[in-house]
């Protein structure tokens, strides 16, 4: 029997008459992890910022399996911000679950970015990520948080930006085991490459030019499987683009949010 399923924990935050933007974080972090962007952005949308189940302040939960079912479940907190019509900016795994929502309710995105995230896994890839998911099992999420920084920033940004890596390194810490594995499971059967052309809205794939996990190479290939989209490649970034070069993925997108958000939305009521 599937437990009962809690509502997410989401802020939202900007004018209510303004275009919805959704932003959804990396794996192991929350959304506090889009602060380098929310004091420029509030100031043009509607930001619903979800924590997903097991991060920040959302329980952790066993009826989350799939990417789809995080999709479902995104729809649903988006149903209770009394938003439709929405953007969706997803970095790493928000960017998968991204992915899922535009396939599975293109009835409700205005517009997608994919940000340093992959369309689908690779063999070899499932086994570390098995690897990493009996690691945090065993260790716990504190012993993830070395390893999870050396792939998330350049050794340069590294060396100069102690208390950053700190700040992002207590958001791994802090994430619970069971969400973390939850999440690593629905990676696991990521598979969205033969599927990404059917994904009709506007969209913008981005990635930083050293990111090691979403090379440019993967990024362009992702880009040039979804009709219309364009490419965004952040210099001097490894894969936690946003924080790395806030400035340049804080302009980038929000250039492409303005591009396509240029009307407001009509709010649904709050559910109960």
């Amino acid at each position: 029997m599937r437990e009962s399923l809690q509502p997410w924990f989401a802020k939202i935050i900007g004018p209510a008459s303004a275009p919805a933007v959704v932003l959804l974080h990396a794996i192991a972090t929350h959304g506090d992890m889009w602060a380098p962007q929310l004091a420029v952005w509030s100031q043009y949308y509607r930001l619903l910022i979800p924590d997903f189940p097991g991060h920040g302040n959302s329980p952790a939960e066993r009826g989350t399996r799939s990417l789809d079912d995080y999709a479902d479940r995104l729809l649903d907190c988006i149903n209770r911000a009394g938003l439709n019509n929405v953007a969706l900016v997803g970095l790493s795994f928000g960017g998968m679950v991204a992915q899922a929502f535009a396939l599975r309710h293109p009835a409700e995105l205005r517009a997608l970015v994919i940000a340093d995230s992959l369309a689908k896994v690779s063999p070899e890839a499932i086994g570390i990520w098995e690897e990493r998911k009996k690691a945090a099992e065993t260790r716990g999420m504190a012993a993830q948080v070395r390893a999870t920084l050396e792939r998330w920033f350049t050794p340069n940004f590294a060396a100069r930006s102690p208390m950053i890596l700190n700040w992002v390194g207590n958001m791994v810490e802090s994430a619970q085991v069971r969400g973390y594995v939850a999440a690593i499971t629905a990676i696991q059967e990521l598979n969205f490459q033969e599927r990404l052309p059917r994904i009709n809205s506007p969209c913008l794939v981005v990635t930083g030019d050293s990111d090691s996990i979403v090379p440019p190479s993967v990024a362009n290939a992702t880009a040039a499987a979804i009709p219309g989209s364009e490419t965004l490649i952040i210099e001097d970034a490894a894969h936690l683009s946003n924080v790395e070069r806030s400035e340049s993925f804080t302009e980038g997108v929000g250039a492409f949010l303005g591009k396509h958000l240029t009307q407001p939305t009509t709010s649904r009521a709050v559910s109960p």
